[in-house]
């Protein structure tokens, strides 16, 4: 067994596993049942806002990392669900939840339904905050709503990775895609989702009916704004040209089946594998999380705090006045609520998380234990090294990137870079190479979102020497590049970068299609 691989085991017992975000109900430390008991807090007459601040201070994503518990955000969350309803505020009651048939599995409708909390609904709260916070600094980076979609989809796709063919694509939960960076085609549509819920945009896949197994690439991305329904390609990362220069421009639904042209300029060396006729006859699956559905979410919504407005609470009917999910999405699509379908893909990811198994328990592991470093090793009164002691200054580095402190990040992440050249007892040197090699690349990451590309330029052309092929980032990395030089219009450096191809490259269609318009604009130039 190799030292790494013996030190990764032994990790496994000091480090918590990353959070499935498995649906069951939990127990709070207050009491096993869930059930309210009096706390000191209560009993020094503290008010249910001071309650509830705590209880959102410590869900806060800068604050509930992949080492912190739910009982006590748990606790405190029924605490003040108990002073709500003591001052009649709302009744503390199970509310039943009536999705659709086959929308809800027997397992999940009662927990739904029950007014108290629990441990999903900590991780869930605090995966709010984090999409909520990328969704405020990406908005302002749009003029109107569809702007701020394609700002959107932008900037997921570009931060969530493609697995490599070696390696061991793994199911992983929302909060987990964000912060490893990796992930399918689905994921980047889950996250995207999720981004725009928190600006009160739906979401939806479409999907030929002709594919009725679910099978190939052949769906897209919907996203509702105006009435229409805007068509992207996450796969790729672009939106479905509609003919207009703006690269925010996406087609819609309603047009692009007239317009067959507009997909044919997705072809490169093949055929673009969606056809207008495929748009014609498609089944709409809607992007929701359970969660959204409860009333318990709609209590706390009502009264979050100023600092944690977000949106918790999506109902599937109308509720108070508000047209409820699946009649928006139905009037935007044009058919009836009841021909609508759930994306059931998160829950057979979360689903698949609960399923042992120890070759993906190990990759996941090794994937999330760079976020644990530097680790301290500190010698027992005989002088010998004890166990690893993780500081997890990565993983807190990380979150400042997701919650949009680039700045800050570049900063702190120079310290964990130079852990690649600073020595390190034998057990530590692949897990500080490993770390070393995320913060370069995730350097890189922050310097384009702060529009620093000469800087990132530098940083990626350093990254491929460095690690070449061999790089867990290299092809993102490779592609970045090229789309650093494209902002800065140096088009002959873009195409130069991409020419080099290989069939082991998860963007090889999307880098064919940037050298297809690259190549295009400069003829006109010339």
């Amino acid at each position: 067994m190799s030292l790494f691989r013996a030190f990764l085991l032994s990790i496994l017992f000091i480090i918590p596993a990353c959070s499935p975000n498995v649906s069951s109900p939990s127990k709070s430390a207050a009491d096993p049942k869930g059930n309210h008991t009096t706390s000191p807090s209560e009993a020094a007459g503290v008010t249910s806002d001071d309650v509830l601040a705590s209880a959102m201070h410590q869900l806060r994503p800068e604050n509930f990392d992949l080492n912190s518990a739910t009982d006590k955000p748990v606790s405190l969350l029924n605490s003040w669900r108990f002073k709500q309803a003591e001052a009649k505020v709302f009744v503390d009651e199970a509310v039943p939840v009536l999705p659709p048939n086959g929308w809800g599995t027997a397992e999940e409708l009662p927990r739904l339904a029950q007014p108290k909390f629990d441990a999903n609904d900590a991780e869930y709260i605090r995966d709010v905050l984090l999409h909520r916070a990328m969704s405020v600094y990406l908005a302002d980076r749009g003029n109107d709503d569809r702007s701020k979609v394609g700002e959107v989809v932008d900037y997921v796709c570009r931060n969530i990775a493609f697995w490599k063919d070696d390696e061991l694509g793994i199911p992983l939960s929302l909060y987990w895609i964000n912060m490893i960076g990796r992930g399918t085609a689905e994921d980047r549509a889950w996250v995207i989702a999720e981004v725009l819920k928190q600006l009160r945009i739906d979401s939806v896949i479409l999907r030929p009916k002709s594919d009725v197994k679910g099978t190939s690439d052949k769906w897209l991305l919907g996203v509702l704004v105006d009435g229409q329904v805007l068509l992207y390609d996450v796969r790729l990362g672009v939106p479905l040209p509609n003919g207009e220069p703006n690269k925010h421009s996406a087609a819609t639904l309603a047009t692009i089946a007239a317009h067959p042209e507009w997909l044919e300029q997705l072809s490169t060396k093949t055929a673009y594998p969606i056809t207008a006729q495929d748009l014609q006859d498609l089944e709409i699956f809607v992007i929701s999380n359970p969660n959204t559905w409860c009333r318990r979410m709609f209590n706390l919504e009502q009264v979050l705090p100023t600092n944690d407005l977000c949106v918790l609470y999506d109902p599937l009917a109308d509720h108070e006045g508000r047209m409820g999910l699946l009649n928006r999405i139905a009037t935007s699509v044009g058919r009836p609520a009841e021909t609508l379908k759930l994306w059931l893909y998160p829950r057979q990811q979360i689903a698949d998380l609960g399923r042992s198994n120890a070759e993906r328990d190990i990759e996941r592991r090794q994937l999330t234990s760079v976020l644990n470093v530097p680790f301290q090793i500190k010698l027992d009164p005989k002088g010998q090294p004890g166990q690893p002691i993780p500081e997890r200054k990565m993983h807190r580095y990380r979150t400042d990137q997701i919650l949009g402190h680039f700045k800050d990040a570049t900063t702190k992440y120079l310290g964990i870079r130079h852990l690649d050249v600073e020595p390190s007892p034998p057990i530590l040197e692949r897990i500080n190479r490993m770390a070393a090699e995320d913060a370069l690349y995730w350097t890189t990451l922050c310097k384009y979102e702060l529009k620093e590309h000469a800087t990132a330029i530098d940083l990626l052309l350093d990254y491929i020497r460095k690690y070449d092929r061999k790089g867990k980032w290299f092809f993102p990395a490779r592609t970045l590049l090229a789309q650093c030089y494209a902002d800065l219009d140096r088009l002959p450096e873009a195409m130069k970068t991409l020419e080099k191809t290989s069939s082991d490259d998860p963007y090889q269609d999307l880098n064919a299609l940037r050298l297809k318009r690259w190549s295009a604009s400069l003829g006109k130039t010339k």
